[in-house]
């Protein structure tokens, strides 16, 4: 279970010294405030005979910042100026440089370098993993007048994917107050515990991306982690201990407790113990099946769940987005397409050996022409995707084959800016957005073993098959006159 030792680490701003690593006799008294978007941090020099900041080799970039703030040892990382002001009054200089930081480490003492920022241990939590997991550590009896509160020792769970192993345990603290308030909080932590330390975007983007990305999938909304915190083995081979130089890992004001209202069990495609809204999933054989499966898509599924975060972009850019995401995911479960069969090469063989023998000058063209002929169209994709889930989306948007021709349209004409596109209302698009989204989450629910009838049940408790279909009703009303086949 997991025990900190890092001291303000929640904090926002952080007032104190700050210097260069190896140089503590040098500081400079400065702020570091953690706001919305990144940290920014303000040091404030006076000196005679400092130079006017300006000129590029003048610029404060270093990897590595040191600060201490109230007994908390900060380690900035990936710093950067971003603007400096400058006055002289009476011979004396004074100068405020404003400095972007990318990652702050707060913790009880201080990391020398970038490249000394491997851990392999981390510990987090995720929006909505306390309702995911669904089992409270609180029992209430009642005997007489007095009313009793026990606080249970729940079972840790543990799944082991290559290179790690991932426990999912429940913490309590308590709060004791004399005249008003006691009792416990309560909430699910993951923990990590890597074979090899990792730098620490490779371990968030190798292990805390991926469990983001599936409690994205199984609620339906953006969730992320929080209160992330690293560190190291303390070396005697006990799982159960955790480091004693901890780091919290800050980059946001809000990365310390989740911002969104939660959502609960019953609303959510899939989860654990609830035996009126399956499907229930086993801890340790579902989250290995579930990194395979993301390993195996990768960057397919960031453009998938990126719709879901509050900072999507554009309309376009995101149906952009979506469409590609659909043919890259077809790439990706089925890359037997991307190679030439043995009858494909033959033909090849035999069609570039007669332009060779009757038009020589063609053959050059002719073979790049045909180099890639064997890789199937999007239609074709997004006829075998639709046909892995069971068609549920005739169900959503009508006609299937007009579907399809209008997210071929739609990915063509933004990619190649066609003037075509100019004429999709935003009825449209918006239609087109939602109803290809879902259609992606409900490939990857469908390659998670989720039975066609699991996933209508699912997808129909927050009535997101019914709300998407009257999107796509009100955008393309003639798609519901009749069903169609899908174009090749």
């Amino acid at each position: 279970m997991r025990l900190t030792f890092v001291r303000h680490s929640d904090q926002t701003t952080f007032a104190g010294q700050w210097w260069l690593p190896g140089q503590p006799g040098k500081p400079a008294p400065g702020t570091l405030r953690i706001g919305t978007d990144y940290p920014e941090l303000e040091l404030h020099f006076t000196s005679a005979t400092q130079p006017t900041p300006g000129r590029d080799d003048e610029r404060f970039d270093v990897p590595v910042l040191h600060g201490r703030s109230m007994g908390a040892c900060l380690t900035l990382l990936g710093v950067s100026e971003t603007n400096s002001f400058t006055s002289r009054v009476g011979g004396q200089h004074e100068m405020r440089r404003v400095l972007f930081a990318g990652t702050v480490l707060v913790g009880s003492d201080h990391l020398a370098s970038a490249a000394g920022c491997r851990f392999n241990r981390a510990s987090f939590r995720l929006s909505n993993l306390n309702e995911w997991v669904n089992r409270s550590p609180y029992r209430w009896s009642s005997a007489g007048p007095v009313e009793t509160l026990e606080l249970l020792d729940l079972p840790t769970l543990r799944a082991t994917i290559p290179g790690c192993e991932i426990t999912l345990d429940r913490t309590a603290v308590s709060h004791h107050g004399h005249l008003t308030e006691s009792g416990f909080t309560s909430h699910e932590v993951i923990e990590l515990r890597l074979d090899e330390p990792q730098l620490l975007d490779e371990l968030e983007h190798r292990f805390i991306r991926p469990l983001e990305q599936l409690l994205t999938l199984a609620t339906g909304s953006s969730c992320t982690a929080f209160d992330v915190q690293v560190g190291n083995d303390n070396g005697n081979g006990d799982i159960g201990s955790w480091p004693l130089a901890t780091y919290t890992v800050r980059r946001r004001s809000t990365d310390m407790a989740q911002q969104n209202r939660p959502r609960i069990r019953q609303h959510m495609r899939l989860g654990m113990n609830s035996s009126s809204y399956p499907p229930n999933i086993d801890f340790d054989e579902f989250i290995p099946r579930w990194i395979s499966l993301q390993a195996q898509l990768s960057t397919v599924c960031d453009l998938i769940f990126s719709l879901r975060s509050g900072s999507s972009g554009y309309l376009q850019q995101q149906m952009f987005a979506i469409a590609s995401a659909l043919e890259g995911m077809h790439r990706g479960l089925s890359p037997q397409y991307e190679t030439k069969s043995a009858d494909e090469r033959a033909r090849n063989a035999e069609v570039l050996e007669a332009v060779q023998a009757g038009r020589p000058e063609h053959h050059d063209w002719l073979r790049s022409t045909i180099a890639y002929a064997h890789r199937k169209s999007y239609a074709f994709r997004i006829r075998e995707l639709l046909d892995q889930t069971d068609h549920i989306m005739a169900e959503v948007v009508g006609n299937e084959t007009k579907w399809t021709q209008q997210l071929r349209e739609i990915r063509d004409g933004i990619g190649h800016v066609l003037p075509a596109q100019d004429d999709k209302t935003v009825e449209q698009m918006i239609a087109m957005l939602y109803s290809a989204r879902l259609f992606a989450e409900l490939v990857l629910l469908r390659q998670l073993g989720l039975s066609a009838a699991q996933c209508r049940s699912s997808l129909s408790r927050q009535w997101e098959l019914g709300n998407v279909r009257e999107y796509v009703k009100k955008g393309y009303p003639a798609w519901f006159a009749e069903p169609g086949s899908i174009p090749t």
